[in-house]
């Protein structure tokens, strides 16, 4: 295993922020909750504010009391977007990412993304730091990719954590620091990822930024094999 390099290029976080809640009307997310879709629209409408815009894109775009439509729940978001509100500019992030709803647009995709980053969204600092990493949309920029995953990770954002530590592991964007890298992939484990598992059992078992520990390796390639990762399991019976 190359522990300079999880796969951290690869832009798997392409998921809205579906959730209606928040600063919407109680009558709305009630109506909602019992499956009153009509009345929950209503109340939603009537907010006239960008989280009661954004809970009515997620019903447009989820078809939930009306036709499923894309370009219409995109014209939600991005009154919402608009108006600051960081999940929406999210989704308008996401809609340029797949071109759903809108024309493609990598550039217009990091722009949604930045504006909701800067606000500490921590899905769209991830996503951000994906395109810096490889230049998508962006000129790529290592140093910028790792800032933007380290404003996630701070915010327990297991993806990011993950991507940080492996940049730590390689000196990507950051100075080389593999005792860093294993305290980021610490955290992730301990949030029960079995990807952080296997690569902090690596780290244990050849004495890589941590003292060699063969227990704690086994301990932790234990647990990712209990979810099922097969290269965990390749590992536990090697180090037997």
């Amino acid at each position: 295993m190359n522990l300079s390099r999880p796969v951290i290029l690869i832009l798997s976080s392409v998921l809205f922020c579906l959730f209606i809640g928040g600063c919407v009307s109680n009558q709305g997310v009630d109506a909602y909750r019992k499956g009153d879709y009509t009345e929950a629209l209503r109340e939603f409408r009537n907010e006239g504010d960008p989280s009661g815009d954004f809970a009515v894109g997620v019903m447009h775009y989820k078809g939930e009391g009306v036709l499923r439509d894309s370009g219409e729940a995109v014209g939600w978001f991005r009154r919402a977007a608009d108006n600051g509100h960081p999940a929406a500019q999210y989704n308008m992030g996401i809609f340029y990412l797949k071109g759903e709803g809108v024309e493609k647009d990598r550039k217009e995709a990091a722009r949604w993304f930045l504006l909701a980053a800067v606000q500490g969204f921590a899905r769209a600092q991830f996503n951000l730091g994906l395109l810096y990493a490889r230049g998508d949309g962006v000129q790529k920029d290592l140093a910028k990719a790792a800032n933007w995953f380290k404003s996630a990770a701070e915010q327990g954002f297991v993806k990011a954590q993950i991507y940080l530590g492996g940049m730590y592991a390689g000196g990507e964007g950051v100075l080389k620091d593999r005792g860093e890298a294993a305290r980021w992939f610490r955290m992730a484990a301990e949030q029960g990822n079995s990807e952080a598992q296997v690569y902090l059992g690596v780290m244990y078992a050849r004495g890589d930024g941590v003292k060699k520990d063969r227990d704690e390796a086994i301990a932790w390639f234990r647990k990712a094999a209990e979810q099922g990762s097969v290269r965990a399991k390749e590992y536990l019976k090697r180090i037997k």
